[in-house]
């Protein structure tokens, strides 16, 4: 085992090379000046485009999966894939090149911000409302997608990138799409190879038969959508085996029960997208972003008013609360001024009628003191 530092060293070196390699290849076009991550298949650098002055992100293939042709193929497919779909919810694709050594490359849009991963490990769970965006936003570019004839098959937190300003909300890495008539065949746990896509986010179909088509994504996206409302995935796995099994056997716990908030209504909606059979599901990744969308919506709006019933069943408990211990003391008093003076206590019945009387009273005032028109700040 080489020691740590030049292990660093090494690191280092060939993060330079690829990143030279790629500079020779624009022929200085394109200057690198970051690493902004790197995955199984591939780097990412933030690079500088000369001629346009414009910052860009450049993904290259990674040396050591250079000679793996299924990775070649899948790589070559993400880049035609991102450039044949043109869409303000999915990264976009400016050009694609290959190294001296033979690795291929593409540069595309560089957005400044996060991914979904990265906002929900620093959040926990997301705002109903911003759940909804970036849902809906999400199904928008996969039905987009999806009529360009391409199943993505890894929707993940990690493959949503959030703008920072605008707020835009994109799609990225496909390098897992395919493109289908129908359904397409992927190599599962049952068979040889990898299986194809996240554990965490796979649909049953994509875990059990190997076939896909436009609602696998959406299941995905409804794993997603119950992730960022309820700050856990529907599923605990832990291992990749685990995570498969419950996708395809198990119902995930209810959403109000882990979360009380969550509206039964927003609930339905991300119970359909997870149906374990593909026809349960919403026809469509746009449809299912709308049911949610209205599910929520709905909630939204009724929430000032359950807000304000409720400060104002707890305004009547807290008058009556006053008014009877108000009242206790009266009683009290009246007693003691009978009792020492010796008059009769018949005196007291009045005084008792008085009092239970005047609760209603002071409730029906409440009631108009609350209820008379005027501007009411929630």
């Amino acid at each position: 085992m080489a020691p740590q530092g030049l292990a660093l060293e090494e690191t280092k070196l060939a993060r330079d090379q690829l990143a030279q390699d790629v500079e020779r290849a624009t022929g200085g076009d394109v200057v690198v000046e970051r690493v902004l991550g790197e995955g199984r298949m591939a780097r990412v650098y933030q690079a500088e485009q000369q001629s346009l002055e414009r910052k860009v992100a450049v993904k290259v293939l990674l040396p050591r999966r250079a000679r793996d042709r299924s990775t070649l193929i899948r790589f070559g497919r993400e880049a035609r894939a991102m450039a044949g779909c043109t869409h303000p919810g999915i990264v976009s694709v400016f050009s694609v090149g290959e190294t001296s050594r033979g690795l291929p490359f593409f540069v595309m849009e560089h957005i400044e911000g996060e991914t979904l991963e990265e906002r929900l490990r620093r959040k926990g769970k997301l705002p109903l409302r911003e759940v909804t965006r970036i849902v809906t936003a999400v199904a928008d570019a996969l039905t987009y997608a999806h009529g360009c004839g391409l199943v993505h098959r890894d929707v993940k937190p990690a493959n949503v990138l959030l703008e920072r300003g605008t707020g835009r909300v994109l799609l990225t890495d496909f390098g897992l799409a395919k493109a289908v008539r129908g359904v397409t065949r992927i190599t599962t746990l049952t068979g040889t190879g990898e299986i194809m896509g996240t554990p965490e986010y796979l649909s049953p179909e994509q875990a059990e038969r190997g076939e896909v088509d436009a609602r696998s994504d959406q299941y995905s996206l409804a794993v997603m959508a119950y992730e960022m409302l309820a700050g856990l995935l529907p599923f605990p796995g832990p291992t990749p085996q685990d995570f498969v099994r419950q996708h395809v056997e198990d119902t995930p716990p209810w959403l109000p029960r882990v979360e009380p908030t969550i509206p039964v209504a927003v609930s339905k909606a991300v119970d359909r997208g997870l149906m374990k059979e593909p026809g349960a599901r919403f026809g469509s990744a746009e449809a299912f972003g709308q049911a949610l969308k209205g599910a929520s919506e709905a909630a939204l709006a009724a929430e000032p008013r359950r807000r304000l019933w409720w400060g104002y069943e707890r305004q009547l408990v807290q008058a009556t609360a006053i008014y009877a211990g108000a009242a206790w003391g009266v009683l009290e008093a009246l007693t003691w001024v009978l009792e020492t003076f010796g008059l009769p206590m018949a005196f007291r019945q009045p005084a008792l009628l008085l009092v239970i009387g005047g609760l209603p009273l002071t409730l029906a005032l409440l009631c108009y003191a609350r209820n008379r028109p005027r501007p009411i700040e929630i």
